[in-house]
């Protein structure tokens, strides 16, 4: 029996003598009897106001307990319920709280791992967006706002707000009719083509289901595919003009033309040379293959000036033949920490293009300087000059900016820049082009400087 039911069975006992002992007072005329009746009318009353207290407070536990439990149900925040030691409730109460302790652990645990979540969802390099059977946008993550090119507000909101592209409307409406999961690559033609794959999922769950749509950027992969069909499409066809013209008089002289010292002498020559071009191409496509796997000399404290210097010793004839001044205005105390080798490549590649697209008495100028954490050189001609069109595509292999190689005056294996790309993204820098058709070209390559 808890303690409210006691109250009441003892005030009650109490009244029904009180009540009694009136009686008798009253048909006895027995004043004993009167001032027990006056006194346990007296202790009634107390025990009657002490009964009301306790069905009061009682009540008040109850209505803080069916508070708590009501905001549980709502999976709303609820506060502790205070209660003191040898209540009724007290037990109710201890469980109510220990309630609502697992749900508040419940609730951060759920948080943390939500948020999680949500880091995980938006560093992946895939977009995801999940979709209502009402087709209402329930959840997207940041990577569908770049494939989409466009902000996904918080809202709710159609999925057709945010997504234009016909051909993913068609996919998304298809699997919303057929409810069957369905991929394809959908490629966007704009100054700046995409491809993207995307692959929309029916999931169903119980009663209700939605649509998962997700979709990756996969335009580099398509243009690594095509720059390595290129590559080896460009290499065969350099390749395969040395080893034609090699072969072709070869046989030739075997057929009997070294008997005219003449021809034998020319085409002597015309081999020597197309196995010049042969050994460059294929030391320039070993250099590429040794910059990708990260092979290196040993870094060294170079002096800038000195070393331009002599490169341009190197280089001193292929200029006197188109009467081009080399201009070294680097300081003479300027100097770095690299690798040797890379650094000849980069500069090697550099002056001799400069000089080779040069005019008749232009001029070739390499700066250098340092800024802070970083040092750069400068490389400029007074040349022909890049169209602006066709400066994106300067450093790819084999990119020449005349598109017919028959006609291509000038020698080189067309690796040249690509080599010095892929060096200067080897060594942490960054190397940018300035142009103007008629009046020159600027190559500048900035690196890292290190301390020694």
């Amino acid at each position: 029996m808890n303690k409210l039911n006691k109250q009441i069975l003892i005030t009650g006992v109490i009244g029904t003598l009180a009540v009694i002992s009136l009686i008798i007072a009253v048909f006895d005329s027995d004043s004993f009897f009167e001032y027990v009746s006056l006194i346990l009318g007296v202790v009634w009353l107390l025990a009657m106001g002490q009964l009301l207290i306790t069905n009061y407070q009682s009540h008040r536990v109850l209505r803080r307990i069916h508070h708590s439990v009501d905001k549980l149900v709502n999976d709303n925040d609820a506060i502790p319920i205070l209660v003191r030691p040898g209540d009724d409730y007290k037990r109710l109460a201890d469980s109510v709280n220990d309630l609502i302790d697992k749900k508040e652990n419940q609730d951060e645990e759920s948080n943390y791992q939500a948020s999680e979540t949500e880091k995980i969802m938006n560093v992946l390099p895939i977009g995801v967006m999940v979709i209502g059977e009402n087709k209402d946008v329930i959840y997207s993550n940041s990577q569908m706002e770049t494939i989409l090119s466009k902000p996904i507000g918080e809202e709710k909101h159609l999925y057709t707000d945010d997504i234009t592209n016909y051909e993913l409307l068609t996919m998304i409406d298809s699997v919303f009719d057929k409810k069957e999961t369905q991929k394809s690559e959908i490629t966007e033609v704009a100054d700046d083509p995409k491809t993207t794959e995307v692959q929309v999922m029916y999931n169903h769950i119980n009663s209700s289901f939605h649509i998962i749509v997700i979709a990756y950027d996969i335009t580099e992969v398509i243009n690594i595919k095509q720059m390595q069909i290129d590559f080896l499409r460009n290499a065969s066809h350099e390749l395969k003009t040395p080893v034609t013209a090699i072969s072709g008089f070869a046989k030739t002289l075997l057929d009997g033309a070294m008997e005219d010292h003449d021809d034998l002498a020319e085409f002597l020559t015309i081999i020597d040379k197309q196995s010049e071009q042969l050994t460059s191409l294929i030391n320039d496509i070993l250099t590429i293959s040794h910059v990708q796997n990260h092979e290196s000399s040993a870094v060294n404290l170079i002096d800038l000036a000195s070393f331009i210097d002599a490169e341009f010793k190197t280089q001193q004839n292929q200029a006197n033949k188109l009467n081009v001044s080399l201009i070294n205005e680097i300081e003479p105390d300027l100097q770095v920490r690299m690798d040797n080798n890379s650094l000849q490549r980069i500069a090697r590649n550099l002056i001799s293009n400069a000089i080779k697209y040069n005019r008749q008495g232009g001029q070739v100028t390499v700066n250098a300087n340092r800024e802070g954490d970083i040092w750069y050189f400068k490389v400029a001609d007074t040349g022909t000059g890049i169209a602006q069109k066709e400066i994106g595509r300067i450093f790819e292999r084999f990119y020449r900016t005349d598109a017919s190689r028959n006609k291509q005056k000038i020698a080189g294996t067309g690796l040249g820049l690509s080599i010095v790309k892929e060096l200067v993204d080897s060594l942490s820098g960054k190397i940018t082009v300035e142009s103007q058709r008629g009046v020159g070209t600027t190559f500048t390559v900035r690196l890292p400087y290190v301390k020694g």
